[in-house]
């Protein structure tokens, strides 16, 4: 046999130097060998798993959504992929302890998973491999990026672009489902005149005082996003424009209730007018006739004693 042929113990020996597991399943959903695995900072050891069922070891929903992907592969035969979340304590028979990654003991890991069969015969069912990869950092930074391109820095809240995305999306959804949807906007009145007189970070300091009053009322109630340096807006599915005014004016005497601390000692509070519109015409209504009246509504206070107003 001339060096470059590898025999039989070569191949198990690379194979079991694999980082990532490979599983070998049956048609009926047991285990019956690993190879691989070997990475401790990702993997815990799944040999415990070998003899067993999906069904023996797996959330009932999880094991046959695996033996659908397993008898799918057989069945085609071509390749299957499929992406899942898992805990470690999800599944019987293995040895949290034996990984060195804290984070799957207490959560769930991702993984993406390559299906394909194996020749008929190899074992004593139609069998495939299964070879599972841990994607939870892919997984991470993906969140991350989403997580930036949806939100304000300072505040957290959603930013202007994404949140008249889902002003439209609520708005569709609304009209579809016969169903009520009130938006309010928030502008702050003192925010130049703080910036002016003691500079951006007490700037900064006023729009995170005033989103964290308006979060604290709105809550699971609806979305907040910051459209400008001193604008907000809510919108609230399923509320009509009554008792979203009601909102907009506990969020704002929440917002004035705030005692903002300036440098030299100096105190002051923030006030807030707001306008509140609501879908009126399923036909007629869409976000920019919502956004030209709420507007309107705050257009109509100048001058005015009141604070907040329906249009």
């Amino acid at each position: 046999m001339s060096e470059s042929t590898l025999n039989f113990s070569h191949l198990e020996a690379i194979a079991n130097a694999m980082p990532d597991p490979i599983f070998i399943m049956g048609q009926d959903g047991t285990y019956l060998d690993l190879v691989g695995g070997q990475d401790r900072s990702r993997y815990a050891d799944g040999s415990g798993l070998l003899g067993k069922k999906y069904q023996d070891v797996l959330p009932e929903n999880m094991a046959k959504r695996f033996l659908k992907v397993v008898q799918r592969a057989i069945a085609s035969g071509q390749l299957q992929e499929i992406e899942y979340q898992l805990a470690n304590n999800e599944i019987q028979g293995i040895d949290a302890t034996q990984t060195n990654n804290i984070d799957s003991l207490k959560g769930g890991q991702w993984y993406q998973a390559r299906v394909y069969p194996l020749q008929a015969g190899t074992y004593s069912q139609p069998a495939v491999i299964w070879l599972a990869i841990n994607i939870t950092s892919r997984k991470h930074m993906e969140e991350q990026i989403e997580h930036l391109s949806s939100t304000d820095p300072l505040t957290n809240l959603f930013n202007r672009d994404f949140f008249l995305d889902l002003v439209d999306e609520e708005l569709n959804k609304a009209k579809m489902n016969h169903q009520p949807l009130s938006l309010v906007k928030i502008d702050l009145d003192c925010f130049k005149r703080i910036t002016d007189g003691f500079g951006h970070q007490a700037g900064d300091k006023a729009i995170l005082t005033a989103s964290h009053a308006i979060q604290s009322i709105v809550k699971e109630l609806g979305y907040v996003g910051r459209l400008s340096c001193d604008q907000f807006m809510i919108v609230l599915p399923q509320v009509k424009a009554v008792d979203a005014f009601r909102i907009a004016k506990l969020a704002q005497k929440t917002i004035s209730a705030q005692n903002i601390k300036l440098e030299d000692n100096t105190h002051t509070c923030l006030t807030s007018h707001a306008g509140v519109t609501e879908l009126r015409d399923a036909q007629l209504d869409d976000s920019q006739s919502l956004f030209k009246r709420v507007n309107e509504a705050l257009s109509a206070l100048e001058g005015s004693r009141e604070i907040t107003r329906i249009m």
